[in-house]
Formats: structure tokens, sequence, C-alpha cells
């Protein structure tokens, strides 16, 4: 895959934040979420029948979404919510609310669920070897994966990690809807748990054409004006690379900090989802690579350097 630049805005255009009432961020309701996301998955996977990789993704996925009913979301305190927003930090952050209170009972539904699917025998293999860790490494491994400490990990324990994560923090992120227009301001970050996004999407129908950063951790959306690095925040416009015009994903690329983040148009593919489309598409991160460019969006399926591929 050959990447080149594509003038999709022109100077000056969608630079600022907006004065009117389109929301700025948005928390999802995780079960619709899980179900559109392991969806999405098997049909890139379907498309790329030769990739065991996103095969697995889409098993995982899949477990996902039938391990819903096991996981709860722990009791808020909403004055803490309240002013977590004002002042501008994220409630339910990774470095202060942490995995240990659910995550057995998440961890182990995870597992039955992707074990009740017919996996590959490197996919059992590695999942046996995560559950045959110590909880208190488990744990370890965990939040070293927040922090994204990638050295502090074992590469094929990333995915059955991120999973659980995943599903501990969109479940939660729910309870803070009531609080969502307390967030005023942009961020690089999420405004919800504090992760990084997986990427950004230009999304259509009542926020059309609007872009939205979306959390690789809990899911949950934010508004950022486009044209400009959600990385190092220079104001400098930054271009894009792709394969065509009319790619729906391409390369919001940085000449200050070289880094890059995906940009996808949910107009020209409605069904994609941020995380899915993401880890479909790493032909386009390897252009990119092969550019000069980082990677500064996170996918908690792999962690960066790690070649995707089944375990």
């Amino acid at each position: 895959m050959s990447v080149k630049a594509v003038k999709l805005i022109q100077p000056g255009e969608i630079q600022g934040m907006p004065d009117d009432d389109t929301p700025l961020l948005v928390v999802v309701e995780a079960g619709e979420m899980f179900r559109a996301r392991a969806a999405r998955m098997q049909v890139l996977a379907a498309q790329q029948s030769d990739s065991p990789w996103l095969a697995f993704c889409a098993q995982l996925m899949q477990a996902q979404v039938d391990c819903l009913s096991r996981v709860q979301a722990q009791p808020i305190d909403e004055n803490v919510v309240r002013e977590s927003f004002i002042h501008k930090l994220p409630p339910f952050s990774i470095t202060t609310w942490l995995p240990e209170a659910q995550w057995v009972i998440v961890f182990k539904a995870l597992a039955e669920a992707l074990e009740a699917q017919t996996l590959a025998p490197g996919v059992r293999g590695a999942l046996e070897r995560v559950k045959q860790t110590a909880l208190a490494d488990q744990i370890r491994q965990a939040k070293a994966l927040l922090a994204a400490e990638d050295a502090a990990l074992p590469a094929d324990a990333v995915p059955f990690i991120g999973a659980t994560l995943q599903l501990l923090w969109s479940i939660q992120a729910k309870s803070v809807s009531a609080f969502v227009e307390l967030h005023k301001g942009e961020s690089g970050l999420c405004p919800v748990c504090g992760s990084h996004p997986v990427a950004s999407v230009v999304r259509i129908g009542e926020r059309d054409l609007h872009r939205y950063m979306i959390c690789s951790l809990c899911a949950s959306e934010w508004y950022a004006p486009r044209a400009r690095c959600t990385n190092c925040e220079t104001p400098k416009e930054v271009g894009m690379l792709g394969d065509t015009r009319e790619s729906a994903l391409q390369g919001e690329c940085c000449e200050e900090c070289r880094g890059y983040l995906k940009l996808m148009f949910q107009a020209k593919e409605p069904s994609l989802d941020a995380v899915a489309d993401d880890l479909a598409s790493i032909s386009l991160d390897l252009a990119l690579s092969a550019e000069g460019f980082s990677r500064t969006g996170r996918n908690l399926f792999f962690t960066v350097g790690q070649t995707p591929a089944t375990t």
C-alpha cells in the first residue's frame, strides 16, 4: 500500500469549537456499542479471510458481547464526578480508578465466553497462560497496559487484558451520562478516563461533519476540531495521507511532532467502528511508518511495535 498527500480541508476551515448545541462529549451505551463492533469485525474478518489475526479479533469481540450481562458498573460519587469534569479531570481516571474490584469476575466471564467458541490452538494456549498467571500479576499487567508500559507485557496476553479492561470501563462510563455537559474544552485524552484515542471519526446524522475522538478504553467520544494535531496541539494544520482521496480511512499526519492519528469518515462507510476498522487497516499504519510518522493512537488489542498475529 502506498500513501500520498490528500488535501481534504482548506486552510481556516473547521478550526474552532462549535458554537451551537453540538455535544462535546458522548458516552455510548456499552451493549449496543459492543454488539455493533463485533458485527463490524465479523465483516472485516470475512473481507480479509486470509488473516487469522482478524478472525481471532472477531472471536474476542463476540466474547465481549456474550459476557456483558456479568459486568456491573460500580457505584459513583456524583460530587466527585461533577468536580472532576469542572476541573477538567477524568472521573474514572486510569491512574486512580483501578480494575481490582471486578477483575476476577469480568476476566473469568470473558475467558468462558471465548472458550465456548472454536479457537485456534495458539489462541487457546495463550488464553490458558493468562488464566494460569497469578492474580497479582494479572492486575500488574492490566495496570501496565493502562499506563502504556508495553515492555512490561507479554505480547500474547495483551488482547485478553485489553478486552477485559474495555468491558470494565465501557460499562462504567455510561454512569456519567448526566454530567457530560460539564465537559467544555478540548482534550487530547479521554475526558472520562484519561486514555488515548484509538482514532477519530467524522460522524453523520445529528453530529454530521463533526470530528470525534474515540476512546481506546471506554469508547467515549469527544469533540476535536479538524485539521489540527491532537498529539502536540501545534497551531499548524496537519496533512492527510491515504491510499486515495475517496478512502474512508486517512492518516492525519503532523509535520511538527511526526505523529499521526487515523481519521475515519462515516459518510463513506456508515457501519465503521473505530477499534475494528483500526485493526483491519494495519497496512495503512505500515505505510505511514514508512513515511516517517509514528502512531499516537492506541488499540488495546495490541501494543505498539507488536506485529498483530494470532497468539
